[in-house]
């Protein structure tokens, strides 16, 4: 295995969000556009808050752009993100504002801040912050021929590609998903969308967020032509 060539190949910057376990510089009262896990504070002003039969959706995250080191591939027009989920049921390959719902906004001057409603959420608010991944790499489910063209494998290939090129979990933009079961299949993939990974929430057991068993979710945003602000979700679990 040329683990040079590959290195080179299939490496991807990427952001990974550390939840909790740090002091903030601000409460989120003081700094209501800070990036948090378990909280939405802010929207536009013709917005409502997402339902799901007249239950308001739990806030799951909400990420202001503008403080991260540098925007990923597929969020350079975004400066502020958020998403909701549920409540009480996962979605299951439905589209955004089915169960789940992404927002994006293009500047921070759009958002105004408020209280957000009672819901049945029972995950904990925590803030977050960003770490820098130099290169992070794909779990061997995501590689194709076209990414392994002219790589000497030897039978036990996955192994040593695992051991030598790490793909990084957590809440993550850009970079590569953190796989489960097999590559991503989006719902109504046959569909001209064509989405492409951008982020992943990851459970995370601190904040008593979980997908199905230690699952991860995955958002995708189209990149076919007049369908870049078309999000889709997805999620695997053991």
């Amino acid at each position: 295995m040329d683990r040079q060539v590959l290195a080179e190949r299939l490496g991807r910057k990427a952001i990974v969000l550390e939840v909790g376990g740090f002091r903030p510089e601000a409460s989120l009262a003081e700094n209501p556009l800070a990036s948090w896990f378990g909280q939405v504070s802010a929207g536009r002003p013709d917005e409502k808050w997402p339902t799901h039969k007249s239950r308001a959706m739990w806030p799951l995250l909400q990420l202001n752009l503008t403080e991260l080191p540098f925007r990923p591939s597929g969020l350079e027009d975004v400066a502020f993100l958020t998403v909701f989920i549920g409540p009480n049921t996962l979605p299951v390959d439905t589209p955004n504002g089915d169960r789940w719902c992404l927002r994006t906004y293009a500047t921070l001057e759009e958002l105004e801040t408020f209280r957000p409603p009672h819901t049945t959420s029972t995950t904990l608010p925590f803030p977050m912050r960003p770490k820098v991944i130099d290169a992070d790499f794909p779990c061997p489910d995501d590689l194709d021929e076209e990414s392994l063209s002219g790589i000497d494998l030897e039978p036990d290939w996955e192994e040593e590609f695992i051991d030598t090129f790490e793909n990084h979990p957590g809440v993550k933009l850009g970079g590569w998903p953190t796989l489960i079961q097999n590559e991503i299949v989006w719902p109504d993939e046959n569909l001209p969308a064509e989405p492409r990974y951008v982020l992943q929430i990851d459970t995370v057991d601190k904040a008593h967020w979980m997908w199905g068993d230690a699952g991860v979710g995955y958002f995708g945003r189209g990149t076919a032509a007049g369908h870049d602000q078309e999000w889709f979700m997805t999620w695997q679990c053991y």
